[in-house]
Protein backbone atom coordinates (compact mmCIF):
# COMPACT_ATOMS: atom_id res chain seq x y z
CA UNK A 1 0.00 0.00 0.00
CA UNK A 2 1.21 3.48 -0.73
CA UNK A 3 0.62 6.32 1.66
CA UNK A 4 -0.07 9.08 -0.79
CA UNK A 5 -3.18 11.19 -0.78
CA UNK A 6 -5.08 8.51 -2.74
CA UNK A 7 -6.67 7.11 0.43
CA UNK A 8 -7.88 10.53 1.52
CA UNK A 9 -9.13 11.31 -1.98
CA UNK A 10 -11.01 8.03 -2.08
CA UNK A 11 -12.79 8.84 1.18
CA UNK A 12 -13.33 12.52 0.34
CA UNK A 13 -13.75 12.70 -3.44
CA UNK A 14 -15.64 16.00 -3.20
CA UNK A 15 -13.49 18.34 -1.15
CA UNK A 16 -16.01 21.19 -1.57
CA UNK A 17 -18.76 19.17 0.16
CA UNK A 18 -16.30 18.27 2.95
CA UNK A 19 -15.11 21.83 3.52
CA UNK A 20 -18.57 23.40 3.26
CA UNK A 21 -20.41 20.92 5.49
CA UNK A 22 -22.76 22.43 8.06
CA UNK A 23 -22.02 20.03 10.88
CA UNK A 24 -19.29 17.92 12.40
CA UNK A 25 -15.87 18.71 13.76
CA UNK A 26 -12.77 16.87 12.67
CA UNK A 27 -11.01 15.33 15.64
CA UNK A 28 -7.94 13.19 16.30
CA UNK A 29 -9.62 9.92 15.31
CA UNK A 30 -11.25 11.28 12.16
CA UNK A 31 -7.87 12.66 11.14
CA UNK A 32 -6.19 9.27 11.56
CA UNK A 33 -9.00 7.59 9.66
CA UNK A 34 -9.01 10.10 6.79
CA UNK A 35 -5.22 10.14 6.39
CA UNK A 36 -4.52 6.46 7.06
CA UNK A 37 -1.72 7.54 9.41
CA UNK A 38 -1.49 6.31 12.95
CA UNK A 39 -1.32 2.94 14.66
CA UNK A 40 -2.04 0.95 11.53
CA UNK A 41 0.63 -1.73 11.42
CA UNK A 42 1.23 -1.33 7.67
CA UNK A 43 1.94 2.37 8.24
CA UNK A 44 4.20 1.67 11.21
CA UNK A 45 6.02 -1.12 9.40
CA UNK A 46 6.86 1.34 6.64
CA UNK A 47 8.84 3.36 9.20
CA UNK A 48 10.30 0.26 10.89
CA UNK A 49 8.21 0.85 14.02
CA UNK A 50 6.66 -2.61 13.82
CA UNK A 51 8.08 -6.00 12.84
CA UNK A 52 5.24 -6.71 10.41
CA UNK A 53 2.42 -4.96 8.65
CA UNK A 54 0.21 -8.05 8.57
CA UNK A 55 -3.07 -8.54 10.39
CA UNK A 56 -2.94 -11.05 13.26
CA UNK A 57 -6.42 -12.34 12.35
CA UNK A 58 -6.49 -12.12 8.58
CA UNK A 59 -3.55 -14.01 7.05
CA UNK A 60 -1.83 -12.21 4.21
CA UNK A 61 -3.69 -8.93 4.77
CA UNK A 62 -1.96 -5.65 5.62
CA UNK A 63 -3.27 -3.72 8.61
CA UNK A 64 -4.08 -0.62 6.60
CA UNK A 65 -6.82 1.88 7.37
CA UNK A 66 -9.00 0.27 4.70
CA UNK A 67 -8.55 -3.22 6.11
CA UNK A 68 -9.16 -2.14 9.70
CA UNK A 69 -12.23 -0.02 9.11
CA UNK A 70 -13.97 -2.01 6.41
CA UNK A 71 -12.85 -5.65 6.39
CA UNK A 72 -11.11 -6.89 9.55
CA UNK A 73 -13.21 -9.25 11.64
CA UNK A 74 -11.97 -7.60 14.85
CA UNK A 75 -14.10 -4.54 14.15
CA UNK A 76 -17.38 -6.03 12.89
CA UNK A 77 -19.31 -4.79 15.95
CA UNK A 78 -18.23 -1.22 15.31
CA UNK A 79 -19.34 -1.51 11.67
CA UNK A 80 -22.65 -3.01 12.82
CA UNK A 81 -23.21 -0.06 15.19
CA UNK A 82 -22.61 2.40 12.33
CA UNK A 83 -25.04 0.46 10.11
CA UNK A 84 -27.66 0.46 12.87
CA UNK A 85 -27.65 4.28 13.00
CA UNK A 86 -27.06 5.10 9.33
CA UNK A 87 -28.90 2.27 7.58
CA UNK A 88 -26.01 1.01 5.46
CA UNK A 89 -22.68 -0.70 5.83
CA UNK A 90 -19.73 1.66 5.85
CA UNK A 91 -17.36 1.37 2.90
CA UNK A 92 -14.43 3.50 1.82
CA UNK A 93 -16.57 4.79 -1.04
CA UNK A 94 -19.63 5.80 0.99
CA UNK A 95 -18.77 6.58 4.61
CA UNK A 96 -17.90 10.25 4.23
CA UNK A 97 -20.89 10.87 1.96
CA UNK A 98 -23.12 9.29 4.61
CA UNK A 99 -21.50 11.31 7.40
CA UNK A 100 -22.11 14.52 5.46
CA UNK A 101 -25.86 13.87 5.24
CA UNK A 102 -26.69 14.96 8.78
CA UNK A 103 -25.36 15.52 12.27
CA UNK A 104 -26.48 12.13 13.64
CA UNK A 105 -24.67 10.30 10.86
CA UNK A 106 -21.57 12.42 11.44
CA UNK A 107 -21.63 11.47 15.13
CA UNK A 108 -22.04 7.79 14.18
CA UNK A 109 -19.00 8.03 11.89
CA UNK A 110 -17.01 9.88 14.50
CA UNK A 111 -17.90 7.26 17.12
CA UNK A 112 -17.01 4.48 14.66
CA UNK A 113 -13.58 6.01 13.99
CA UNK A 114 -12.92 6.60 17.70
CA UNK A 115 -13.94 3.10 18.79
CA UNK A 116 -11.85 1.40 16.10
CA UNK A 117 -8.80 3.59 16.70
CA UNK A 118 -8.99 3.19 20.48
CA UNK A 119 -9.25 -0.58 20.18
CA UNK A 120 -6.38 -0.63 17.71
CA UNK A 121 -4.26 1.57 19.99
CA UNK A 122 -4.96 -0.72 22.96
CA UNK A 123 -3.89 -3.75 20.91
CA UNK A 124 -0.69 -1.92 19.97
CA UNK A 125 0.05 -1.09 23.63
CA UNK A 126 -0.52 -4.73 24.63
CA UNK A 127 1.76 -5.94 21.83
CA UNK A 128 4.54 -3.57 22.86
CA UNK A 129 4.20 -4.57 26.52
CA UNK A 130 4.62 -8.25 25.60
CA UNK A 131 7.89 -7.57 23.73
Amino acid sequence: MTFSGRWTHRLVPNIEAWVNRNHGEVDYYITQFITGHGCFRAYQYRFKLDETGECPLCPGMEVSAEHVFFFCHRFHEERRDFRRVCGSDPTADNIVSIMLLNHDYWIAGQRFAAQVMQKLRNEEKDRRTRR
